[in-house]
């Protein structure tokens, strides 16, 4: 291997490195691959951990093509905050929580820092990006300065807003247009380094052509970091910390600046429910087994439900979960969905099964007892058709 084919291998492994998302536990990724068909995506087990695992953004072209979406990670009810959730958005363990709870009444100052949310000057709960983070915060600031009379119609009223459909394809197709010129730059940029400037190379040889593929690259790179910090502020005002460290980030690399779209895509959706954006781009088969997968999760979550010796804990758990499942199945019934059709029991996997964990979808031989990976669900009988 020559040294120039040497330096194009590690500039496609850096870019590879590039297109790899890290998502903690309690995320998951929509992407697409041709641009047309897209698909809910969760944390890897191979390359991650207890708290999260990468997943990887299509490489080829049509770039830009993620999202990035999250589930609240607390508990809100009209007297307490629970920094817990006992459901989780992904297959299998929930993601690390506190468990921390307070009173609104407690509450002097709620602020964010970086991913962390902060009250009264101690951590309450780590978010899984900055901006949800900020979210949360503006959020819990807002509730803590309403009377206790108005503050559950005032949560109704965040999860309903959270389900909104119609808000969801509002923002894409706003950010779809505005960003047409950013998509043109870096798909023609993506063509450039790894088409054009091979073949010119080859062609002319790397001392004759290289001073024109710097300029042109340079101005490739230029443009798009103008373009990605335009869009930015546009679409983030309030994250300048953020934009400024990107702008520099795709200034500096090429590699970044060809995936600066997705810069933009993954937390641009950040803020809606994962039913709403998946309802939106996930073909209906997929969006079925998301409904149902989150539904069980909100019917027959892990135990424990809430930490342990803390009834004001327990409430506020109760309550928004409660809460939480009343506007899911709200929404699935707008979209044509019965919820009871989602939760029917699985189908035999062995004659001799007889019982299933309304959770996992476990099946056990034992017509009774519990399941013990899911923190002892108890088990439910699955009803054989009539002659069986």
């Amino acid at each position: 291997m020559t040294e120039l084919e040497l330096l194009f291998l590690v500039l496609a492994l850096l870019y590879l490195w590039d297109c790899a998302c890290w998502l903690r536990r309690g995320s998951a990724g929509i992407r697409t691959w041709l641009g047309y068909r897209w698909q809910v995506v969760h944390p890897g087990t191979l390359l991650g951990n207890a708290r999260g695992g990468f997943i990887l953004a299509a490489p080829l072209p049509p770039l830009g093509s993620v999202f990035i979406t999250h589930q609240l990670p607390v508990s809100l009810s009209p007297e307490a905050v629970l920094a817990f959730v006992p459901s989780s958005l992904n297959p299998g363990w929930r993601p690390p929580q506190t468990g921390k709870c307070i009173g609104w009444d407690q509450m002097l100052r709620v602020e964010a820092r970086g991913a962390g949310v902060h009250v009264n000057g101690e951590p309450l709960l780590k978010a899984a990006t900055p901006g949800l983070a900020a979210h949360l915060a503006d959020t819990l600031r807002t509730l803590k300065e309403l009377p206790l009379a108005r503050r559950q119609a005032a949560l109704q009223k965040l999860l309903h807003e959270s389900l909104q459909s119609r808000l969801v394809a509002q923002r894409w197709q706003e950010f779809k247009l505005a960003a047409t010129p950013l998509r043109l730059l870096t798909n023609g940029l993506f063509l450039y380094l790894f088409i054009a400037v091979p073949l010119s190379i080859g062609h002319f040889g790397l001392s004759g052509s290289w001073p024109v593929l710097l300029a042109v690259l340079v101005a490739f790179t230029v443009t798009i970091a103008v373009a990605f910090r335009r869009l930015h502020r546009v679409f983030f005002p309030e994250a300048e910390e953020e934009r400024f460290t990107h702008f520099l980030i795709v200034l500096l690399s090429p590699v970044s600046a060809v995936r600066a779209l997705d810069l933009l895509s993954r937390p641009l959706l950040e803020r809606f429910h994962p039913l709403a954006v998946a309802q939106n781009f996930c073909q209906p088969r997929q969006f079925r087994a998301f409904a149902a997968a989150l539904l069980r999760e909100l019917r027959h979550p892990g135990l424990p439900t809430s930490p342990a010796g803390e009834p004001r804990a327990a409430e506020a758990e109760a309550s928004w979960r409660k809460l939480c499942l009343s506007e899911v199945e709200s929404f699935l019934g707008e979209n044509g969905i019965a919820p009871e059709e989602l939760m029917r029991p699985p189908l035999l996997t062995e004659p001799g099964c007889v019982s299933y964990c309304p959770r996992c979808l476990a099946q056990f031989t034992s017509p009774t007892g519990v399941c013990q990976d899911c923190g002892g669900v108890a088990l439910l009988r699955i009803s054989l058709p009539a002659g069986q």
